[in-house]
C-alpha cells in the first residue's frame, strides 16, 4: 500500500485499496471513490487526485454522522475540477502575517480543494500625491535577502529557508504557492534602498523607468536569489512579477520593462505571472506573449481580458468589484458578498465581461485580501474574513454553477462540514 493509501486508510479507518489508473481520463486532479461493503477504493492519476479524494472522504464522514454512517454507504464518486486555478491572493506586505498562519491557511485551503495561494510579498502605503514625503510612508519586503540585506523588512519577514519549506509543504497538501515581487510600481521598499532609482515624476513608489537599463540588472540579482540554485527558495513552478498600476504616461518604457521581466523569469525556468496592465499602457513596444504566461485580470481598465486573450496569454479571473476584500477601507468589500457570488459569479465573469464557460484561456479564478489600511485589522480578523469566503469560493471554482441547491442550503451544508 502506498503512502497516500496509508493516509486515506488512517483517516477513514476503512480498508482503502489504491487502484490502477482508470481507463477513462480523470485528469491531473480528478479521482474516483468507491465505497461498498465496508471497503473503499480510490483511483487517481496523480498524488493531487489522492489528496482531493482524502478531503472528500473527510466530508463524507462529517456528512454521514461519522464512521458508522460511512461504513453503511454504497456509492461511487467520480470528480474533477472545472477550473485548474482555484485560489486566494494574500497581501502580507502591508500587514505582516506570521508563517504559522500561512501554514494553517494551506491546511484550510487544502480541505476545500483550493490549490493556489498567491503571496504578495512587497508593497507600500497608498498615496496619490507624488510630491508627498515618501520617507514617512510605510513600505515592506517580506523575504530575507542576502544580496541586499537592507531590503528585508525589520517588522516581520520570512527567512529563505522557511519560505522554501513552506512552499514545499503547501505542495504536499495540493496547494501551489505563487510568490509575487511587485515592480515597477508599489516599489517603495526597493527605492528606499536605491533612492537614485525612484521616480521624481510619479513618486518614490515608482521606479524611474528611464533608468531601467540600470534597474533591471539590479533587480535580476534579487530575483535570481530566489530563482536559482540546486534548491531554489521559490520552489516552483511560478514567479509573479507584479506590473500593476504604473503611470500610463510612460507606456512605452513600462512595456519594455514588462517584456524584460517576463523574459528574465522564463530564462530561469519559471512560469511567469503578472497583472499586465497592457490596456492601460497601450503602445507599440512589443511584449512577449505565450499561453504559458499567466495574466491575473483584476481590472478591465488596466488589462481588458479579451485583449489579453487575443495577445495569446492565459488568464486568471480576479475581478476587483466582485472578489476583493480590503478590511476597514470603505471600498471594495470588508467581507465578500457570498450570496451574490454564489448566485452570479464564476471565473468566466470578469468585471462586466462574460465569456463562454469552456473558454480554454481562462484557467480559473482567485479572490483576494489586500491590507491597504496597514494595521487596521489583526491577523485573526484576516483569518475570519478568509475563512468566511473559502467555502463559497471553493464551490464556485471547483464546480461553477450549482444546480438545484439554494445559497441557504449550501450554507447549512457548509456549516455541517466545518464541524
Amino acid at each position: 500500500m502506498n503512502t497516500m493509501a496509508i493516509l486515506l486508510a488512517t483517516m477513514t479507518m476503512l480498508p482503502v485499496i489504491p487502484q490502477p489508473r482508470a481507463a477513462e481520463k480523470l485528469g491531473p486532479e480528478g479521482y474516483r471513490i468507491t465505497i461498498s461493503n465496508g471497503m473503499c477504493s480510490v483511483v487517481a492519476e496523480s498524488p493531487t487526485g489522492y489528496i482531493w479524494a482524502n478531503q472528500t472522504l473527510r466530508q463524507l464522514v462529517a456528512a454521514n454522522g461519522g464512521m458508522a454512517g460511512l461504513n453503511k454507504l454504497n456509492i461511487e464518486i467520480t470528480d474533477s475540477p472545472k477550473y485548474a486555478v482555484r485560489g486566494l491572493t494574500l497581501d502580507v506586505a502591508r500587514r505582516y502575517v506570521p508563517m504559522s498562519y500561512l501554514m494553517s491557511l494551506v491546511e484550510e485551503m487544502s480541505r476545500y480543494k483550493l490549490n493556489t495561494l498567491h503571496i504578495h510579498l512587497n508593497d507600500n502605503e497608498i498615496c496619490k500625491d507624488p510630491n508627498v514625503d515618501w520617507s514617512t510612508k510605510y513600505a515592506a519586503f517580506r523575504l530575507e535577502s542576502t544580496v541586499c540585506p537592507e531590503l528585508t523588512a525589520k517588522d516581520g519577514s520570512y527567512t529563505k529557508d522557511e519560505f522554501r519549506e513552506f512552499m514545499k509543504y503547501a505542495k504536499s497538501r495540493g496547494v501551489t504557492v505563487v510568490p509575487e515581487i511587485d515592480v515597477p510600481a508599489h516599489s517603495l521598499a526597493f527605492t528606499r534602498v536605491r533612492p537614485e532609482f525612484a521616480s521624481t515624476k510619479y513618486g518614490a513608489d515608482h521606479f524611474d523607468l528611464s533608468k531601467q537599463d540600470d534597474i533591471l540588472p539590479w533587480l535580476e540579482q534579487i530575483f535570481a536569489e530566489y530563482l536559482t540554485g540546486e534548491d531554489p527558495v521559490f520552489a516552483g513552478p511560478y514567479c509573479h512579477i507584479g506590473t500593476d498600476e504604473y503611470n500610463k504616461a510612460e507606456a512605452e518604457a513600462f512595456r519594455k520593462f514588462t517584456d524584460s521581466m517576463l523574459k528574465m523569469v522564463r530564462k530561469y525556468g519559471y512560469t511567469a505571472c503578472a497583472w499586465g496592465s497592457l490596456s492601460h499602457a497601450k503602445g507599440k513596444t512589443p511584449v512577449i506573449a505565450s499561453r504559458d504566461i499567466i495574466m491575473d485580470i483584476w481590472s478591465n481598465q488596466f488589462y481588458k481580458p479579451e485583449e489579453a486573450m487575443a495577445a495569446g496569454y492565459s488568464i486568471v479571473s480576479i475581478p476587483d468589484g466582485w472578489v476583493y476584500i480590503v478590511p476597514k477601507a470603505g471600498y471594495y468589500y470588508d467581507f465578500l458578498n457570498l450570496r451574490f457570488l454564489y448566485n452570479n459569479w464564476e471565473p468566466n465573469v470578469i468585471g462586466d465581461k462574460v465569456f463562454p464557460e469552456n473558454c480554454e484561456q481562462i484557467l480559473g479564478g482567485k479572490f483576494a485580501l489586500w491590507n491597504d489600511m496597514l494595521d487596521a485589522v489583526s491577523v485573526e480578523d484576516i483569518k475570519v474574513r478568509i475563512s468566511h469566503a473559502i467555502p463559497v469560493m471553493a464551490q464556485k471554482l471547483w464546480s461553477g454553477k450549482v444546480q438545484g441547491q439554494t445559497f441557504e442550503e449550501f450554507e447549512l451544508l457548509s456549516e455541517k462540514l466545518r464541524q
